[in-house]
């Protein structure tokens, strides 16, 4: 079962991930951002280095302690020290945790995007989820809030309350204020529309909130603020009568005295242990307007369709995170007088991770540069909320299922806190569920896809553009493109035609687009994987994932090596694979 063409050197991987730079060691992080963003790559490749070094390292040290040893603590405190008339809540924060999630900020990578004299593309914070994710969601999951927060207030915040609060959220000095999106009350879920928090307005023009949040992260921070639904009297029912507001942590200056925010409840989860999550009590919490009644909504999921994209990047680093851990330790793990790699049966286990791995990341790249896209060119809003959703709910899967079988390959260990895979298992159940489940994904595709949107021509066009730019030596990938869209494109007709239908087939439409784009996105890394870098490694990968979705036949055990079996010591070591050894016909895994 060799290599073709290969080196006879055996793979060789360091005992444990932890201390290797995320950056550096990801060879397909490199060829996403030479392909979408070079010049991203050329003036900020430094500052992803370092990122990548504190990720796999001090943040991975900072993630274990929090979750095993230090997690939020509810401190029970006498409201004034000196005349007590009662007690308030306050949260307490490992300060490893709270001093690596500003380590984030002080790198810079959320405020050059809103430079206004050179502004950064916002490829930069979510490929720094990416790699944030691969040690601990729970310091992603403030970032991935506070990123689009400021976008928030950036595009839409009166000027007053831009410069007052802006600023604060693009420190660089490590006293940045940590952002939440407060979109989920006791009764409502997902149901934002459902907000019935109060807003009343002040003589000064600024607001008063009354009302409950259910699920607040990032909360308990020394700065901290939200942006939060609320109705003003008077406002109609539903998303209509939303206004969005921001609700800073202390009302002065100083960051000193302290808004009316009552915590209620700190929750118990199954994983973000280091997480603080709570629920609160709005009693008169002092906020300021971002965008008035009947504008909220629309708002609030400007901030969510960012935030589900950082969802994705952390879940292609969830993926990242669970091949690394199952290289190394099958690397280094003898049974039976062999090492656990050199064993058929795990590594083909290895390439299934590998092949999840990066189909879901070129879904969530597409959703990152997506996302740039439309923040330069309004146009392109619609392509970006269709592949959000798309990516969002796939990456979450495929999170969930490379991480429980990095967890079985590293066997017994791998359910013990000693190993990071328990804690990334439990930590990638979240992905799923956060900034919507699978069938809110799916009622916002249809509403791009089978209502006044013409998001069923958009994703053809998608599909069509990629096609005719694949050379000849990928006819087969050419023709399967062209079936998938014939098919596509029928579909999309009846459900056009049927549109009482829509909740009925609306997560089969979600779950077949997700496919469809996934495999149209690889053959076009592949193509240009091809012409640039004379690799096949992406084709047999594009390859292997449409064998695995539409196998087309009863699926019989092989007895001979699949493609990709074959090239694995180039695989996994991230050596390229010459295009003559990727043969037309040998799409078998």
């Amino acid at each position: 079962m060799s290599d073709v063409g290969s080196t006879q050197q055996k793979p060789s991987f360091p005992q444990r991930v932890r201390g290797l730079n995320f950056f550096d060691t990801d060879a397909n992080l490199h060829l996403f951002l030479e392909r979408a963003a070079p010049g991203l790559l050329q003036r900020r490749g430094a500052v992803l280095s370092r990122i990548g070094a504190f990720a796999g390292d001090r943040l991975d040290r900072q993630a274990e302690q929090s979750d095993q040893d230090f997690p939020p603590a509810l401190n029970d405190l006498p409201d004034n020290r000196t005349a007590p008339t009662g007690r308030r809540n306050e949260i307490r924060l490992n300060r490893e945790y709270e001093e690596c999630q500003q380590e984030l900020y002080k790198s810079g990578i959320v405020a050059v995007c809103f430079d206004k004299s050179a502004p950064e593309s916002h490829i930069l914070p979510f490929v720094s989820m990416y790699m944030v994710a691969q040690s601990d969601i729970a310091t992603g999951c403030p970032f991935a809030m506070t990123h689009p927060t400021a976008y928030v207030l950036d595009r839409l915040a009166p000027q007053a309350v831009k410069e007052k609060y802006l600023p604060e959220i693009l420190r660089t000095d490590g006293k940045t204020a940590i952002c939440g999106t407060w979109a989920t009350e006791r009764h409502s879920g997902s149901d934002i529309g459902g907000t019935v928090t109060t807003a009343l307005r002040q003589g000064d023009g600024r607001y008063r909130l009354q009302g409950h949040n259910w699920f607040t992260s990032a909360f308990g921070f020394k700065k901290f603020m939200g942006i939060k639904t609320a109705r003003v009297e008077g406002a109609p029912a539903g998303g209509k009568g939303l206004g969005l507001y921001l609700v800073p942590s202390h009302i002065d200056d100083d960051w000193a005295v302290g808004n009316n925010l009552d915590i209620t409840h700190l929750k118990r989860k199954l994983g973000t242990r280091g997480l603080p999550t709570v629920e609160i009590d709005l009693q008169g919490a002092l906020a300021y307007e971002i965008v008035p009644a009947g504008q909220g909504l629309k708002a609030m999921m400007t901030a969510l369709g960012c935030s589900r994209a950082h969802n994705a990047m952390g879940a292609a680093g969830v993926m990242r995170r669970a091949y690394m851990e199952s290289l190394c330790w099958a690397g280094n793990r003898e049974t039976f007088g062999k090492k656990l790699i050199e064993r058929p049966m795990v590594r083909k286990r290895i390439l299934d991770i590998a092949v999840q791995w990066m189909a879901g990341s070129a879904l969530a790249f597409e959703a990152a540069r997506s996302f740039d896209d439309a923040a330069k060119d309004s146009r392109k809003e619609p392509w970006m909320r269709i592949v959000t959703a798309l990516a969002k709910f796939r990456t979450a899967e495929q999170a969930v299922w490379c991480a429980q079988k990095a967890l079985e390959l590293v066997g017994g260990n791998g359910y013990t806190e000693d190993y990071a895979t328990a804690r990334q298992f439990r930590d990638a159940m979240v992905l799923p569920v956060w900034e919507g489940p699978e069938q809110i994904q799916a009622l916002e595709l249809m509403r791009m896809i089978a209502g006044g949107e013409p998001g069923d021509r958009l994703f053809l066009e998608k599909i069509a553009s990629v096609r005719d730019t694949l050379p000849a030596a990928m006819n087969g990938e050419n023709i399967n493109l062209s079936a998938l869209a014939n098919t596509m494109e029928d579909s999309f007709k009846t459900l056009r035609a049927e549109p009482q239908n829509a909740e009925l087939v609306a997560d089969e439409f979600l779950h077949t687009m997700s496919d469809v784009l996934t495999y149209a996105l690889l053959c076009e890394e592949a193509a240009w994987s091809n012409a640039n870098k004379h690799d096949g490694t992406k084709l047999l990968v594009c390859r292997a994932y449409h064998a695995r979705v539409w196998p087309g036949k009863f699926v019989v055990p092989s007895f001979s090596p699949g493609a990709l079996l074959r090239h694995f010591n180039h695989i996994v070591q991230a050596e390229p694979i010459l295009p003559s050894h990727c043969s037309n016909q040998d799409s078998t895994p």
